[in-house]
């Protein structure tokens, strides 16, 4: 078991995904019965506004890269079934260089309810593997911090935005380096529902 909080005169315990009390708080004890029925609320908003193909442009920009504009595609499936949502995601140089048309970014995975926390797991072509934690939703802004990197020994942290208004999309991720390690943007791209 490991301890999530301690803010209160009562001791609350989470073991794979339950919840233990200690103590006599009942206040305290529906407020953490709210959060983990909110992490299933957020997946199920998640489900329904996800499905489908996304489709737009956006921009890359970092220390240790040129920037460049690029079209950006993302295709989300729920599955009914299960707590899961699989996406893919690719990006195409759109600039005047030699490398116009050719693939940026590619990536697939899984947005996820697992022992009441929304997770979105990326693999992507170049070997990285990402595990996100969803840490806030509000006004159609859900923001995944990380909270596994493997496979990439530069990258110290990132962050994935997901903004929806009126049947758009927008997309920010957020990283910093051992090159860079200052925590900024690196790419920022507008979508809309194709």
């Amino acid at each position: 078991m490991r301890q999530i909080s301690l803010l209160f005169p009562v001791l609350i315990l989470r073991h794979k995904g339950s919840f233990t009390w200690v103590g006599t708080n009942s206040v305290f004890k529906q407020s953490i019965e709210k959060i983990c029925i909110c992490m299933k609320d957020e997946f199920k908003l998640l489900q329904a506004l996800l499905p489908g193909e996304w489709k737009g442009e956006g921009f890359a920009q970092f220390p240790t890269i040129q920037g460049t504009a690029y079209t950006e595609s993302w295709k989300f499936e729920a599955d009914a079934g299960k707590d899961a949502i699989h996406f893919a995601q690719k990006t195409w140089y759109k600039n005047q260089s030699e490398n116009n048309g050719k693939t940026v970014f590619w990536d697939t995975g899984f947005i996820l309810l697992k022992d009441d926390t929304v997770l979105l797991v990326s693999a992507q072509a170049g070997g990285r593997v990402e595990t996100y934690e969803l840490a806030s939703h509000e006004n159609g802004q859900f923001v995944f911090n990380t909270k596994l990197i493997s496979n990439d020994p530069k990258t110290i942290r990132s962050q994935r935005i997901l903004r929806f208004h009126n049947n758009h999309l927008g997309y920010e991720l957020n990283m910093s380096t051992k090159e860079a390690a200052d925590f900024q943007n690196h790419l920022k791209a507008a979508l809309h529902k194709a």
